[in-house]
């Protein structure tokens, strides 16, 4: 099957010696096979990477600092004998086939560490070793830790039986998320939600991320999401106009196929809104959401918010790229993220990240002109 041209671009780059310190295996759906049983015959590793270096800040720090940079000897050498996959999370055919294989994350970056055994046919069905979300400072250390043994589900573990608090309740359901395991991260967050020290404010946002980080990200269970929000926002009436909880309730229903009342929703708590923040999610939401249903209309939200909100043109503009890339019109993509590039202040901490999207986009136009 011929992969994505995005896909097939990224493969491409990452397998060139000199532009990458991490060797990137080059593979598809149907040969997955055959990587699982290279790393089982060797007792190796499978690394996957799962990100979106196109748009996400994090990937993009984390290819532009770690994988794709000649000079990290230390991951080069880390990584040398692994199998490392790079899998586009939220992009087709990518996200079938993390789902297909058993694998959930919680967000881009997040760097899946896996040992296959013999037998193994997909690769959910590996042990898991290690699950980095984001690009934390020691993210190459922790690489290492869990290759030689460090379980953080078992630490995290250790410190709730010393300590037995919130903070460590909290990181032993966010290390169970971490390695996909989401009925362990729901009885967590349900003793949390026991303890009396919480103040109504933690209160509303555990009870709230027990729905959308183990139900909605690692499971990808809309149709569950959808009931457990309802319930959710009867009992915390209050919540109602969280952006977690809108942008979730969005998404459900259009990843159930439900458009008419998606629609409704998102007409009823974006549409008209002139608040950034909100214009900025809801341009989020139809970069990302699956069935491309709302491109056209957010295509042309995110240019008349470049004029409505002139001191964060800079960001309107990185929004309007990555619609009109997701368009496939990337022409028009490459104009608006060298606007972004042009508009943003020397101290803008977005500037990174327009960058990287640029850079990215020209790569994808080189080799399509290729």
């Amino acid at each position: 099957m011929v992969r994505t041209l995005a896909v097939a671009f990224i493969l491409a780059v990452a397998s060139a010696p000199a532009a990458a310190a991490v060797r990137f295996a080059d593979w598809a759906p149907e040969s997955i096979g055959a990587v699982i049983q290279a790393a089982a015959a060797q007792d190796g590793y499978v690394m996957v990477v799962i990100t979106q270096p196109d748009w996400c800040p994090g990937c993009i720090q984390l290819d532009q600092e770690l994988l794709r940079n000649p000079e990290a000897e230390g991951i080069a050498a880390l990584t040398a004998d692994w199998q490392v996959l790079e899998v586009l999370g939220y992009d087709e055919p990518d996200a079938t086939f993390l789902a297909e294989q058993g694998l959930g994350f919680l967000g881009t970056p997040t760097t899946l560490l896996l040992r296959p055994q013999a037998g193994d046919t997909r690769l959910g069905d590996a042990r898991q070793v290690a699950a980095i979300v984001g690009y934390p400072d020691d993210y190459e250390a922790r690489l290492r830790q869990a290759a030689e043994g460090y379980d953080a589900v078992v630490a995290a573990q250790a410190v709730v039986r010393e300590r037995n608090d919130v903070a460590s309740l909290e990181a032993l359901a966010q290390a169970y998320l971490a390695a996909g395991q989401a009925d362990p991260a729901r009885r967590v967050f349900q003793s949390l939600l026991l303890r009396e020290e919480l103040t109504p404010e933690q209160q509303l946002d555990i009870s709230l991320r027990s729905i959308l980080q183990p139900t909605q990200r690692v499971e990808n269970d809309h149709a569950r999401t959808l009931a457990e929000l309802e319930a959710w926002s009867t009992r915390y009436p209050q919540g109602l106009e969280r952006p977690d909880y809108m942008y979730a309730r969005a998404w459900a229903l259009l990843a159930t196929g439900q458009l008419d009342a998606a629609q409704a929703y998102i007409d009823a708590v974006y549409t008209g809104s002139d608040d950034a923040d909100t214009v900025a999610q809801y341009l989020y939401l139809a970069f990302r959401e699956p069935t491309r249903t709302l491109l056209s209309a957010a295509e042309a939200r995110a240019r008349a918010a470049i004029t409505e909100f002139p001191q964060q043109a800079a960001r309107f503009h990185s929004a309007h790229g990555r619609l009109l890339r997701r368009m496939g019109r990337l022409e028009e993509a490459e104009q608006a993220f060298a606007a972004a590039v042009d508009t943003a202040a020397p101290d803008n901490p977005s500037l990174g990240t327009y960058q990287g999207q640029l850079e990215f986009v020209r790569r994808e136009l080189a080799s399509r002109g290729s």
